[in-house]
């Protein structure tokens, strides 16, 4: 197969090797402080040196950083700015590395310089320098690496002894070496070099002994230190329990309980080489510490090999005292392996200081029952297939329990000699779930054994997913309802757990994030309960609603067989399942284990799966059985409106469907809906007839949402106490997910990442050409006020799906929005770390104060005015108030409508800023109309006054080209002299300072690239004695930067004359040689010019060659060929800043291949040829008299149509070659240039310039030929 590379995938090509070299260049890493492997932490991006920010900066993290240095093992992760403070740029925040990550950019963190640190937070590594320990469990374990003549070695254990493991330990301060407690295999390193390493034993590193390269085979030496695990367990009943204390800086201190949990605990028991974790105890229930308190705020995966690898605050820092001490239980002897979660595992025991896995040639029932118990994990779980958890390799032991014994360390062991199979366990499961107070086994308040008491569970943040874990763990079916406020009535005695945070696919209530057991602010009246579906489920599905199909049959749990099943058998599924109507009887949920199942045979109208009939089946590979699916509409739609995410709302219950009373309707009510039909959020609330009145009969129970719930039913509902509701009021909703935009990943509807909508699916639109003026557009659809900032790089988080550009057609006001929603939007090929996004700011007034800056505050979202309460209300949020309005700084933040109440909806509550917000709807708020206040509550501001906003010029014009000299001027009008001014870009987190004393200050950039392009704006500060006074944010300008490339010439050397011609046309006997010249006037050198014909590109790109500003390069056609002949077409292309930009294609040259002539042909040919000479000679004799006066000028041709290529003074400033100059005619050449050199300047005005006609030679051959 041959493959043809054409000039321009050729060019293509190198541009795409050019952004790849560009690409690497961002992974340089370096350490910045007294040695090569200790210092600070930074890396290169944008051609810039940046820090890095030590939020969650950890071992794991610093692990990382001193491999990608080639370093040894990480001694330390330091924060703080413990090696100085870094300047610039802070390029990662938030970097969460597993360990074993290749650079610390392939770790999890926030994009590219987006962070809310300072330099007094740079993170920095103290690394080995000249070992490192691989394949161990912690630091202080592994196989042995040390680095020797610049290159990483491998230790052999020749020779390997307790002096050389002396001086390892030392070297890593992890104490002294001690034999291993189990079988341990840290790998081997076959392609490195061995060396053999010989030591007295009190050497301070290991490079100080003999090294010497080892020629033989070589065994990789190991090492374990005593303080591998760096922590111990304090007054506990065995070694495995204990108050948990960690060794650091040469001292044992204890652990905080705050945040401790199960998570946390597995670690620690994992460190310890203990089994599983039992419990994690608090408030020093093993005691009081003493000295030092290490470690505070651990968050724990549960897979970290220390808890100095899980996240933490720095060692010592913390706001504990010994009260708090942490504490643990571990099983000592036996522990479940490489299961799915704690209770389940290959079975491994601790005997005779080792762990060993359990042969199952002896293993029964009453065993694995003893091992649950032991582990607090309920009972053995019956499974349908055997279980295997894996074998990594240990050596075995047959166990033999006699007697009632309660404990596998109570039984005897004996080492097997032949082929051991390792147990695995599968347990139910602890600590044990009831459900009190329901209607059947599967509803009803719920308890939690803890401690050997049943306690309930607080209703903060319970929903739907907790419910979900809840309804698996009771073997139940699908949750049809998360309920709260004790809706099954009050418990007593404990409140065990708070705060439940669910993902909804964890296997135990204590696997979701809570608060510490036993700790709440509730009281029995917010108890949680669950209704769950007791005789059906839905497994797999992708919401409550769908799935594969099981109902449960004397206890037990079969699949409905897809044996003719269809939309009957699914109607009663979805209205057992109170999930509205089916929508599809098929459906990828995958197949369950259990074979044996039923036919389902259901006429339609029955209420329940088991009215109908049921015929017991079997699955195997002889049939084509496979579990039934169903897909249901869900008990809440949108009816009558333009899509799925408007219009009237109903509700499905009792197995019919009805309209909601809209008496009542609130925006609560609708954020339920939108949420529930993954629609986003309302944008607007009816309660009239607008989507119609719908036919079935109205819902009149008063439906009281939060706006927290997942689900309708999820929400109080009740009937009116005093009155009926008004039946002609009808609840309708408009949700953001049928506008054509939405701003998503923010606190609220007006900010956030930007994405569109095509039909039914969502995208992002990429930041490339996004600027403020576009954004206004999505902020006017939205109702949402002035787009005021607009970040880059993802600001609000990476969406997904497909990119679309930020096109003028689509974005430049809102009918072409709509329009470009309907037809689609012009695909982008930027990734997802480009998202655009914006932020809007409502319109803000004062009312009922003194003047324009004083009054009670008012925003206007929605086209209409409301109010602000005064809940949490500070003078930080009165001083952005006064900032927008250009009223200067607050002078006091009244409440209790001190300005009179107001009328209409409260919009904001809870507002929390910092004082540096452009806008107070950017401020922390609990969401637009959610609140909990009357308008007695109504915040107000005094401001200082009013302030001028500063003005923003650009010079020499907003559109500049790469590479040119930009000035940007600030200036304000104010008494205020003497302060900052401040520029900024909307996006990213550029930003340039620059105190002045006057009322301006210019910012300069000497030669601008591409980062530089965007909009700016400008801002003042005046700092007095005691405050700061910020001036109003002043309008934004754009800059942008582009790359104008003159269009090229064309032109033919002739291989026999030695001149050159700039004719249109050219006719050229086959087998000729000749060349095409292409030139170019560019201020952009390094170019490629490349030959089209036709518009297709026929030539490799050639390295255009010149200096200053002149750049030529010639394709020489040795032998011409007929299928040469064609229009030909110069084009100039350069790379700048990974990107690349062509020309426009010269003017045409239009070749034409001729048969070779006859011998008379080549008799006028040498005619022709003299006639040449003599003009060349005359020529010649031209320019020489003119040297003097035009040295250095160019030789410019016309062609045969006049065309004179005429460069002035002005031109060439422009570097454009263009035709303007068509008024030359040409001449008659068969008259001698000399007799009529006067009727020759008639016939050709052109302009008498010396430089610019210095040298110019007109030609006349109408077509030219060449013979």
């Amino acid at each position: 197969m041959t493959f043809i590379l054409t000039a321009k995938q050729h060019f293509i090509l190198s541009i795409g090797l050019l952004s790849l070299s560009l690409l690497t260049e961002c992974d340089k890493v370096r350490l910045v402080g007294p040695s090569r492997c200790s210092g600070r932490v930074e890396l290169h991006y944008n051609d810039r040196w940046g820090t890095v920010c030590d939020d969650h900066w950890g071992t794991a993290n610093a692990d990382v950083a001193c491999r990608e240095v080639n370093c040894g093992s990480v001694l330390e992760a330091k924060r703080g700015a413990f090696f100085g403070e870094g300047k610039d740029d802070i390029w990662l925040d938030d970097v969460v590395c597993n360990g074993d990550e290749p650079s610390i950019l392939k770790c999890p963190h926030r994009p590219f310089g987006e962070n809310n640190c300072g330099h007094s937070e740079d993170a920095g590594v103290i690394c080995l320098e000249h070992v490192r320990i691989k394949n161990g469990s912690n630091r202080c374990n592994g196989r042995v690496e040390i680095f020797h003549d610049g290159h990483w070695k491998r230790a052999c254990n020749s020779d390997w002894g307790k002096e050389q493991a002396d001086v390892l330990c030392r070297e890593l301060k992890c104490g002294s070496p001690t034999p291993p407690t189990e079988e341990l295999d840290f790998g081997t390193a076959p392609t490195l070099v061995g060396v053999k390493a010989t030591c007295t034993g009190n050497e301070s590193s290991i490079v100080l002994c003999n090294i010497q390269e080892f020629k033989e085979a070589c065994i990789d030496a190991s090492v374990v230190c005593t303080n591998s695990r760096l922590i111990r367990l304090v007054n506990g009943t065995n070694r495995c329990s204990g108050r948990v204390e960690v060794f650091h800086d040469g001292q044992w201190g204890t652990v905080c309980d705050d945040r401790w949990g199960m998570q946390e605990a597995t670690v620690a028991c994992r460190q310890m080489n203990c089994g599983n974790a039992l419990t994690a105890k608090y408030k020093a229930f093993f005691g009081r510490g003493s000295d030092q308190v290490w470690l505070d705020d651990l968050e724990c995966r549960g897979d970290e090999k220390t808890l100095a690898d899980c996240p933490h605050r720095v060692f010592g820092e913390h706001d504990c005292d010994h009260n708090e001490d942490a504490g643990v239980v571990c099983s000592e002897t036996v522990r479940l392996y490489n299961g799915t979660d704690r209770c389940s595992g290959a079975l491994e025991v601790f005997h005779n200081n080792q762990w060993r896995k359990i042969c199952n040639h002896n293993w029964g029932h009453e065993q694995a029952t003893m091992v649950c118990k032991e582990l607090d994990c309920g009972t053995p779980k019956k499974t349908q297939e055997p279980l295997n958890f894996g074998d990594r390799g240990l050596s075995g032991y047959t166990s033999s329990c006699s007697g009632h014994v309660s404990s596998m360390s109570q039984c005897s062991f004996q080492e097997n000699s032949g082929r051991c199979d390792g147990v695995s366990l599968l347990c139910t499961g602890n600590p044990p779930l009831r459900l009190v107070n329901g209607t059947d086994r599967c509803s009803g308040r719920l308890e939690v054994l803890h401690d050997g008491h049943w306690g309930t569970v607080c209703d903060d943040e319970w929903d739907i997913k907790d419910a979900q874990v809840v309804c698996r763990a009771m073997d139940c079916g699908s949750p049809q309802a998360a309920k709260s406020g004790a809706f099954f009535g009050q418990g007593s005695e404990e409140i065990w757990l708070d705060d439940v945070n669910c993902i909804g696919n964890e296997s135990s209530l204590l696997h979701c994030q809570h608060s510490t057991l036993g700790e709440s602010n509730c009281g029995h009246g917010e108890d949680a309960g669950v209704v769950c579906s007791a005789t059906i489920r839905l497994r797999n599905g992708t919401d409550q609603c769908s799935g594969r199909v099981e109902f449960n049959l004397g206890g037990q749990w079969f699949p409905a067989h897809n044996i003719n099943w269809g939309m009957n058998e699914a109607t009663v599924v979805c209205r057992e399942m109170g999930c509205g109507d089916p929508v599809r009887v098929s459906g990828s949920f995958g197949q369950g284990s259990e074979m044996r199942g039923y036919k389902v045979s259901c006429s339609g109208r029955e209420n329940s799966l088991s009215q109908c009939t049921l015929t017991g089946s079997t699955k195997s590979i002889h049939n084509q059985i496979e579990d039934a699916t169903v897909q249901c509409s869900g008990n809440v739609k949108l009816t009558n409106g333009p899509n799925r995410c408007a219009g009237r709302v109903e509700y499905y219950d009792k197995g019919r469907w009805g309209p909601v009373c809209g008496e009542l309707w609130d925006v609560n009510d609708a954020t339920v809906v939108c949420k529930q039909l993954d629609c986003g959020r309302p944008d607007k609330i009816t309660t009239s007839t607008e989507f119609g009145q719908g036919s079935g009969q109205v819902w009149i129970d008063q439906i009281e949402c939060s706006g927290s719930e997942t689900t309708m039913a999820e929400c109080p509902q009740s009937r009116f106490t005093d009155r009926t509701c008004n039946a002609t009021s009808i609840a309708g909703v408009v949700c953001t997910g049928s506008l054509e935009v939405r701003l998503v990943n923010s606190q609220d509807e007006c900010s956030g990442r930007v994405e569109v909508r095509r039909e039914d699916a969502w995208q992002t639109v990429c930041d490339t050409n996004w600027n403020l003026a576009k954004a206004q557009v999505v902020c006017d659809m939205l109702q949402c006020g002035n787009a005021v900032q607009i970040p880059g790089n993802a600001n609000f988080g990476q969406g997904s799906g497909s990119v679309v550009e930020a096109s003028d057609s689509c974005f430049n006001n809102v009918t072409f929005l709509k329009q470009c929603s309907l037809t689609g939007f012009q695909s982008s090929r930027c990734g997802h770390d480009k998202d655009a996004s914006v932020l809007c700011a409502a319109q803000i007034r004062l009312v009922g104060g003194t003047g324009d800056c004083s009054g009670r505050v008012e925003v206007f979202y929605k086209s209409q005015w409301g109010t602000v309460c005064d809940d949490d209300w500070q003078m930080p949020a009165a001083d952005v108030v006064c900032r927008q309005l250009g009223c200067g700084h607050a002078v006091s933040a009244p409440m209790s409508a001190h300005f009179g109440r107001g009328t209409g909806p409260i919009w904001m509550d809870n507002v929390e800023c910092t004082g540096q917000e452009s806008a107070i709807t950017h401020c922390s708020h609990n969401g637009f109309g959610k609140n909990n206040c009357g308008h007695g509550e109504d915040a107000g501001v005094i401001c200082l006054g009013a302030l001028v906003k500063p003005q923003i010029t650009l010079s020499p014009a907003p559109e500049v080209n790469w590479g040119d000299k930009v000035e940007i001027t600030c200036a304000v009008v104010t008494q205020h002299l003497g302060g900052t001014f401040v520029l900024r870009k909307t996006q990213g987190s550029f930003k340039m300072e620059k105190y002045s004393d006057n009322d301006a200050a210019t910012f300069v950039f000497p030669a601008v690239d591409f980062s530089q392009k965007g909009s700016y704006i400008c801002e003042y500060q005046k700092k007095l004695p005691n405050q700061v006074i910020y001036f109003p944010q002043g309008n934004p300008v754009d800059l942008s930067v582009i790359v104008k490339l003159e269009m090229p010439s064309i032109s033919l050397s002739s291989p026999h004359a030695m001149v050159v011609y700039s004719p249109d046309t050219i006719s050229v006997s086959q087998g000729k040689s000749f060349s095409i010249t292409c030139s170019i006037h560019s201020r952009y050198n390094g170019g490629y010019f490349y030959l089209t014909k036709s518009n297709v590109t026929v030539t490799e790109a050639k390295l255009a060659f010149g200096h200053t500003i002149f750049y030529l390069a010639k394709f020489d056609f040795p032998a011409l060929e007929y299928k040469d002949q064609g229009l030909y077409h110069c084009v100039y292309g350069i790379n700048i800043s990974s990107r690349s930009f062509c020309s426009e294609p010269s003017k045409s040259l239009q070749v034409t291949v001729v048969a070779p002539t006859s011998s008379s042909s080549v008799i006028s040919g040498v005619v022709v040829g003299v006639v040449m000479l003599l003009l060349v000679l005359v020529i010649g004799y031209v320019v020489w008299r003119r040297r003097s006066r035009g040295a250095g000028t160019v030789v410019q041709f016309s062609n045969s149509f006049g065309g004179t290529i005429k460069e002035d003074i002005d031109e060439r400033s422009n570097r454009v070659f263009d035709e303007r100059d068509r008024n030359s005619q040409s001449n008659d050449h068969g008259r001698e240039l000399k007799e009529k050199k006067v009727d020759a300047e008639a016939d050709n005005p052109v302009e008498r310039d010396p430089e610019d006609l210095a040298g110019r030679v007109c030609y006349e051959f109408e077509p030219l030929v060449l013979s």
